[in-house]
Order: C-alpha cells, then sequence, then structure tokens
C-alpha cells in the first residue's frame, strides 16, 4: 500500500468520487489478503478490475477536461497544438480518450506496448456488460477477469497517475484540495521520491530496478 498525491486533479468532485472508489478497491483488497478459499478470492477480480480501469478513465477525462476548460490556469508541458487538438475535439469517452493520449503521445512512450495495454484494460473493463453483445473473447468471464490481469491493471492505473504527477501537476493553490490517492499494492514503478537506483525501459517506460549487470529484462519482455 501507498499514497500519491492528487496534484493533477482538475475537477474536485472527481477526485472525490475516485477516493471514494479508491476506499472500495481497499476494502476488497483486505478481502482479497484474508484467509478465504481461492475460489472466492478469484470472485473479487472483477470488481477490482472495473474499479481501476474506471479510475483510469476518470483521470483522463479529467485531464482532457483541464485542457479544454482551465484555458487561463492552462496545463504545463503540452505543445500548443496539442492544446488546440483537443480544445477543438469532443473526446469524453474511453476509447477517445485513449486514441488521444496515444495519438500526442502523452506518456512519452517509445512504442505503443502501454497503449496497446490501455486500450486492453478498456475492453476488459467494458466485459461489465454481461451480455458481451461484442462477442469479445474469452467468452467466459472467468478467463478474462484473471490474477494476471489484476497486476495489469495495477500497472497501468499506477503509470497514468504517476505520469500526471510529475509531467501535468496543477499550481500548489490548485492542488490541495483533493486527499491522496490510497493505493492497495506493492508499488512497480520508481516512487516519486526515492534512493534507489532504477534503470527505465526505453520501450514501455516501466522502472526496473538497477542491478548493475548492464543488461535488464522488462515486464514488457524487451531486453535492454
Amino acid at each position: 500500500m501507498f499514497s500519491l498525491p492528487a496534484n493533477f486533479i482538475g475537477i474536485y468532485k472527481i477526485g472525490d468520487n475516485i477516493n471514494y472508489n479508491l476506499r472500495i478497491l481497499n476494502f476488497l483488497y483486505e478481502l482479497n489478503n484474508s484467509p478465504i478459499d481461492n475460489y472466492k478470492k478469484e470472485l473479487l477480480h472483477k470488481p477490482i478490475i472495473i474499479i481501476m480501469a474506471s479510475i483510469g478513465e476518470a483521470i483522463l477525462y479529467d485531464f482532457h477536461f483541464r485542457i479544454k476548460i482551465f484555458t487561463i490556469e492552462g496545463v504545463n508541458n503540452l505543445a500548443k497544438e496539442v492544446i488546440s487538438y483537443i480544445r477543438n475535439k469532443e473526446i469524453d469517452e474511453f476509447e477517445k480518450l485513449i486514441t488521444s493520449v496515444k495519438k500526442h503521445n502523452l506518456f512519452g512512450i517509445a512504442d505503443n506496448i502501454f497503449y496497446e495495454k490501455l486500450d486492453f484494460l478498456r475492453q476488459i473493463r467494458n466485459r461489465i456488460h454481461i451480455q458481451n453483445k461484442k462477442r469479445l473473447l474469452p467468452a467466459d468471464e472467468h478467463e478474462i477477469f484473471t490474477q494476471d490481469n489484476v497486476e495489469l491493471a495495477e500497472l497501468i492505473l499506477e503509470k497514468i497517475i504517476k505520469t500526471m504527477i510529475v509531467k501535468f501537476p496543477r499550481n500548489i493553490e490548485s492542488s490541495k484540495y483533493v486527499s491522496d490517492f490510497i493505493l492497495p499494492w506493492n508499488e512497480y514503478l520508481r516512487p516519486i521520491t526515492t534512493a534507489v537506483k532504477y534503470t527505465q525501459c526505453p520501450y514501455c517506460l516501466f522502472d526496473n530496478i538497477d542491478d548493475g549487470s548492464g543488461m535488464t529484462q522488462c515486464w514488457c519482455g524487451k531486453i535492454y
């Protein structure tokens, strides 16, 4: 468990509701870590993944809202043409939000691995609809709401939040009204402040601990 500042949130009520959902998420993790059988733990995967994906969507929506509406305050570290593009588009759905951040590479990723996994998470989240009208595979939900995909959702949400904290924070006065976000897993990525030496994967920007060997294999499968 660790906490991160919500210093990038534009719509404070979105921040409040993210914290509400994080409290639910923390409770689900408490259940998952309690002495219950594995079958019952597997039943927690669906609500856990759906909540994390929905929080990610809310953060991307809030970010685009800031770009579009906060014309006086502005948003740091964005090119004028990116701001102009977003202000002239209606970008308010998860798929469109992902397309936007990918188009402008707002996460600074060397290739499309992160964006592909983010869109895969969106598709998993859409399996909240039990009827599965689009016939997405696998057909059985227990094959998509897995522990591996829980961990994928954790990593993606952590990456989204930490990118917003570092690249797109608001000013100090505007960023003090939303409580810190408390995430109920062990950090995957470099802490905001740390004395540990890390090496960053040039392909997906995952932070791997540098063991001094000069060769690192990342979670994305690339060796650098």
